[in-house]
């Protein structure tokens, strides 16, 4: 049976604060229905082979470009700051309209999810003693290629994929991206079970599954 977590609401919920909200339950389903996030598989995927005294060999599987492209178009509403979608702003909310411990808790292991998504985990690479990160990835590829042509940033980005390979920082950023999702989906399917956003002080269920929300 599916584990649910009651949330009380310590306070009434703003105009601005409802409104941030119903916009992200809004874009969580529309990230969740892009093809790479609704799939059986993410279709993301990096194998590495080495042997003593040669240099590592990276193979990558990645979606076509156009699911790609679909996919950070839906997912920007919740890591660009301006957005009042953006995950950290509604994690935010929650923690400051509940005093129950449990809750904050469950908010900040998620805000966790979230900003390990953008560490090195999956592959670590340094180039002159600085850390390639996921992260530094996204600012570049979205602000010199999907959303913005910023030619200082398409300077840094081809720099890097000279030395990285284009597989290998695409990888990094999709694989990132998806990641961070699974946070989105989290935190979206808690506040769908708030209960009706209008009477934002009742108690809801939060579910914790990450399945696909289903209101």
């Amino acid at each position: 049976m599916e584990k649910h977590l009651e949330i009380p609401i310590k306070a009434s919920l703003t105009e601005q604060e409802l409104a941030s909200i119903r916009l992200f339950l809004k874009k969580a389903k529309e990230l969740h229905s892009t093809h790479i996030v609704s799939g059986a598989e993410s279709g993301i995927s990096l194998n590495v082979a080495s042997e003593l005294g040669k240099p590592p060999q990276f193979k990558v599987v990645l979606p076509s470009e156009e699911y790609l492209r679909s996919f950070y178009m839906a997912f920007r509403f919740f890591y660009l700051e301006k957005e009042k979608s953006n995950f950290l702003k509604i994690a935010n909310i929650i923690k400051r309209r509940t005093d129950n411990q449990f809750v904050r808790q469950y908010v900040d292991q998620l805000r966790d999810m979230w900003s390990g998504a953008w560490s090195a985990k999956t592959i670590r690479i340094e180039l002159n003693e600085k850390q390639i990160t996921p992260s530094l990835l996204m600012d570049l590829w979205f602000n010199a290629r999907y959303f913005h042509s910023d030619d200082e940033k398409e300077q840094t980005l081809s720099n890097l994929i000279g030395i990285l390979t284009t597989d290998v920082c695409r990888f990094m950023l999709a694989d990132a991206v998806y990641n961070a999702s699974k946070a989105v989906f989290l935190l979206a399917n808690a506040l769908a079970k708030l209960g009706p956003l209008n009477h934002a002080h009742r108690k809801g269920k939060v579910n914790r599954s990450g399945e696909p929300i289903t209101t």
